[in-house]
């Protein structure tokens, strides 16, 4: 009877498994976009950033902020960003802050833009984002 069973336990396994195989994987290959974010003509830049202590709204934030300044320095806008990190540590454990401050000077221009699509790479993580100017 014990071999029973194991002998039916081992067949569910097997089935449970065998379920599994025909799981697809999600593309590895980034978007030609990635590569080359040109779009007929009008200015565009890629922003990536990997995965944010503050989660995804974060990680989106801040990927779409680099490709601004990708699409300011394509202008000929000054660019300057400022990080500032401070640890400090106790006995009981250490904490960390950092602020960072993004400033562009558009010399009498207004820049917009517009977010033609994002991608995640499925291994690493990192959020890229295509921004193109209007």
């Amino acid at each position: 009877m014990k071999r029973v069973y194991v002998l039916v336990g081992m067949m569910a396994c097997l089935l449970v498994l065998g379920g599994c195989t025909g799981a697809t994987a999600p593309a590895t290959h980034p978007p030609a976009w990635i590569l080359n974010p040109s779009d007929g003509g009008a200015m565009a830049g890629v922003g990536s950033c990997r995965p944010h202590l503050n989660g995804y709204s974060a990680q989106r934030k801040q990927a779409i902020r680099r490709a601004l300044d990708e699409i300011a320095m394509q202008k000929g806008t000054t660019i300057s960003n400022v990080s500032l990190v401070g640890t400090t540590g106790t006995r009981a454990g250490t904490s960390t802050s950092m602020e960072s401050w993004s400033f562009q000077t558009v010399d009498n221009q207004t820049v917009t833009a517009v977010v033609r699509a994002s991608w995640k790479d499925p291994v690493t993580e990192e959020l890229f984002v295509w921004v193109v100017s209007k």
